[in-house]
């Protein structure tokens, strides 16, 4: 049982790794770093590289991960990567330089917002078409029905502010970005 138990929490442990054995042994810190800095991760993912490959008795290159996560980072923060990342639902981790900080969380907040009513839009369809299915269920009496019927009405409302705010922040989105046009 111990040896079972043991073995668990050692895969618990290396299942939370941020890099395999290979990864590490292949030394690839440029690489690394590029590709955190271009998926605009935070700096603390260094430390769980470090943790990683502690793991394995290798230590990382500190100097060429920076290098690379720089490279990295001017490729993250281009003012159309804000919009992209929010409309993907990505969360801004503030890791671009403090001259474009502000504006790029702005643009990426603006396109967050858009994704999130979207999202919230899909749920609520989901949600207003499983209660319409229930309408129709034989067995339910009048007064649950008169009950549905009545969420039907409440949820279409909300769809309703719901598509207005969607509508609101799109037209935003689409102001911003001309606004970043300017910025070439």
């Amino acid at each position: 049982m111990r040896r079972l138990l043991g073995w668990l929490g050692v895969f618990a442990f290396t299942g939370c790794a941020t890099l395999s054995q290979e990864e590490c042994l292949r030394g690839d810190w440029f690489g690394l770093g590029m590709n955190d800095g271009r998926t605009g991760q935070a700096i603390d993912r260094l430390d769980e590289h470090h943790k990683a490959c502690f793991e394995y008795g290798i230590a990382v290159n500190n100097d060429a991960y920076f290098a690379g996560r720089e490279q990295g980072l001017r490729d993250y923060c281009q003012f159309d990567n804000a919009f992209k990342t929010g409309l993907n639902g990505e969360q801004y981790r503030h890791v671009c330089p403090p001259s474009i900080d502000g504006i790029f969380a702005h643009y990426h907040s603006a396109a967050l917002a858009v994704h999130q009513d979207r999202a919230d839009l899909e749920r609520l369809d989901g949600e207003l078409a499983s209660r319409e299915r229930d309408l129709y269920d034989k067995k339910l009496s009048d007064k649950e029905r008169a009950r549905i019927r009545q969420d039907l009405r409440e949820l279409d409302r909300k769809r309703e502010r719901l598509r207005d705010d969607l509508y609101y922040h799109e037209r935003q989105l689409q102001d911003l970005r001309r606004e970043a046009g300017s910025y070439r």
